[in-house]
């Protein structure tokens, strides 16, 4: 890197009150658990490979989403940075509901 070149500002995240991390600990559970529940209903009512069909269907579907969030509400010069699954609620918390 040379000496003229900038370093990126790299915008934190405001701590949130207890109201808002419930909210992210609740949409991390319901990430997880959705597609179990998912694929344990179909397990139970189709068959185990109908099971782990939506099971990974779901798991999909919930990269996807976080995804989106990401690319939503995570600053635009932190795209490039690796962020957990609660790191990016904490953003859509922080950002839409804080």
């Amino acid at each position: 890197m040379n000496r003229n070149e900038e370093k990126p500002i790299i915008e934190l995240l405001p701590p949130l009150n207890k109201r808002c991390e419930m909210i992210v600990r609740i949409l991390r559970i319901s990430f997880t658990l959705i597609p179990i529940i998912i694929g344990i209903w179909a397990w139970l009512k189709f068959g185990w490979l109908y099971g782990l069909f939506f099971w990974i269907v779901g798991v999909f579907a919930g990269i996807i989403i976080l995804s989106k969030l990401k690319i939503a509400y995570v600053p635009l010069n932190q795209h490039e940075l690796s962020h957990s699954a609660t790191a990016i609620l904490k953003w859509y918390v922080a950002k839409r509901f804080c």
